[in-house]
């Protein structure tokens, strides 16, 4: 008689014989899933570049009516008359002029021909449309040609810009025109220097003419080292907190610090221009979009879980560092800066935003790597007898 083959007792048959009596089942433990991470590096690296290519035509570099830091200086020597209540000074770090008119009286500003262009009085501000400073002045280097219907000689057709008592403009006379710097500079680009030793602009208050005289210089920038340096001391205590015990605490307030300094920045660079407030609005929404992201990762680092912060970290800290600190760092080596703050100061809020930003970035992009999974154990023959596994008789 031939033995019998071995007899397989099957998983569901051992679980049969240890089913409780009244049909009961027993809870069965099944092995948790690790909990997928949905939100990789690369996405919110892309993330953070569609917002800032989005919004980089009208905020890139704090640069509100395209004023940029440079190292010409315009300045104003004389007003002759003197006129009670007309004001004339250099805005927008010399890239524009303003009158301030509390005379009473209209002032004319007049064009390259001696043509009206610009009028504000009681009345408020207007520009010549017949006039071909009015389309010269747009643009600060390389006008296009004006149109074939302006014309100096022409009676003046005025067009109502706005009320005030203030007009604010480009002028070709009081700044440099070319889009490279002047042979002389080259020569000697540390070197302070004369460029236009006697720039005028022709103004009437009323019927009376007014002259004003100015001129333009070359003034050096500071060296940017130092300031380099300052950030870079940021970025290193900003890593080095991340590995202190209580990091998501310290973060959390280095956090609010980028953000204190970013808002004292984008208000000093406010109240330094001339545009109009729609203008600053506008070219502030990447910024407030890095604050209120800066807002939700102080939050989640104060929370539970802190890990949970790195995406907003990282994104706040990016939109930061790159409109405050990237976008301006000509202001570390430029002379004159259109900010309503000491350029000491305005230089030390753009190294501090540049060495925050870029160091919560480094943490916030460390923190949002996938964590390794853990591979489940391989069960032995035991285990699978106690569960019901198959066994050989």
């Amino acid at each position: 008689m031939s033995p019998s083959p071995p007899r397989r007792i099957s998983s569901t048959a051992g679980s049969a014989a240890r089913e409780p009596a009244g049909g009961a089942q027993c809870p069965t433990w099944a092995p948790r899933r690790p909990r997928r991470r949905t939100v990789r590096p690369v996405v919110i690296v892309l993330t953070a570049a569609f917002i800032l290519g989005a919004g980089a035509t009208p905020a890139a570099a704090h640069n509100v009516g395209g004023v940029q830091a440079s190292n010409y200086q315009a300045r104003i020597l004389s007003v002759e008359p003197a006129v009670a209540g007309l004001r004339v000074e250099v805005a927008d770090a010399g890239a524009r002029l303003r009158v301030r008119n509390t005379t009473g009286q209209d002032v004319v500003v007049l064009g390259y021909a001696g043509e009206p262009y610009l009028r504000v009085g009681p009345a408020g501000v207007f520009e010549n449309r017949r006039s071909p400073a009015t389309y010269l002045n747009r643009v600060r280097i390389n006008p296009a040609p004006p149109p074939a219907d302006a014309n100096a000689d022409a009676p003046p057709v005025w067009r109502r810009l706005g009320g005030g008592d203030t007009v604010t403009w480009h002028d070709h006379r009081a700044h440099w025109m070319a889009p490279v710097d002047p042979p002389e500079v080259k020569a000697a680009p540390n070197r302070t220097q004369v460029l236009i030793p006697a720039w005028q602009v022709e103004l009437q208050v009323g019927s009376q003419p007014v002259r004003v005289t100015g001129d333009l210089r070359w003034v050096p920038g500071p060296s940017p080292w130092p300031w380099l340096a300052v950030a870079v001391g940021w970025l290193l205590l900003v890593l080095a907190v991340a590995r202190h015990r209580r990091w998501p605490l310290l973060l959390a307030v280095l956090t609010g610090l980028l953000i204190a300094v970013d808002v004292a920045h984008t208000a000093g660079i406010w109240g330094g221009t001339s545009a109009s407030v729609a203008s600053k609005a506008t070219a502030s929404l990447v910024s407030c979009a890095g604050w209120m992201l800066g807002v939700l990762a102080i939050r989640r680092l104060l929370s539970l879980d802190p890990r949970r912060a790195s995406i907003y970290l990282l994104l706040a800290a990016v939109l930061m560092a790159d409109i405050g600190g990237i976008g301006d760092l000509g202001s570390l080596s430029r002379s004159q800066l259109a900010v309503a703050l000491p350029a000491p100061a305005a230089r030390a809020l753009v190294a501090t935003t540049l060495g925050l930003g870029i160091g919560l970035a480094l943490v916030g992009l460390r923190q949002a790597r996938p964590r390794p999974r853990r591979r489940p154990r391989p069960a032995t023959n035991g285990q699978l007898a106690e569960e019901g596994g198959s066994v050989e008789a």
